[in-house]
């Protein structure tokens, strides 16, 4: 093996290395941010129900729960592009590193290891977990749109005291 085969294989996996980081990175960043608009829109919920009615007063919280939803997909799907993008990267790296490689173990492997993955999972290896991540945000969204049509028509009067 030449300087320069070995140079080029260093080069491919730490670019590989780095773009997978950089997958992961956005993978987290999503969870995060998921994790806090959760909470955000239970606190919401909560302070909704709080007089335990749905009234016009409780309109600002209920159409923020809408933005919330709406801002939680829009963010989810920018993460994936992002996360996708790297991961794109990280493959065509992997894959020319792979073609420096005598008989191309790694494609090889890969393609091993997926086959047995699809039998072992044949219905669920076609679900992606984006989908997951945005009818999420889209049932926040929804509730939201539901909570802001029953508290426009004054639906649920608080009790008397």
């Amino acid at each position: 093996m030449s300087e320069s085969e070995s140079e080029r294989r260093d080069v491919f996996w730490k670019m590989y290395q780095e773009h997978c980081t950089q997958g992961r990175h956005h993978e987290t960043q999503r969870s995060t941010v998921a994790t806090a608009l959760i909470a955000i829109a239970a606190a919401s919920i909560g302070f909704i129900t709080l007089d335990r009615g749905l009234t016009r007063i409780d309109m600002p919280l209920t159409l923020f729960m809408v933005g919330v939803g709406v801002f939680g997909a829009a963010f989810s799907a920018k993460h994936y592009e992002r996360f996708s993008l790297h991961m794109e990267r990280g493959r065509a790296y992997r894959d020319e590193l792979d073609s420096l490689l005598k008989s191309a173990p790694i494609k090889r492997l890969k393609n091993l290891a997926d086959k047995e993955h699809t039998q072992h999972f044949p219905r669920l290896e076609n679900l992606r977990l984006n989908a997951f991540w945005l009818i999420m945000y889209l049932f926040l969204c929804g509730l939201g749109v539901v909570l802001t049509g029953l508290a426009f028509m004054d639906a649920i009067p608080p009790p008397k005291l």
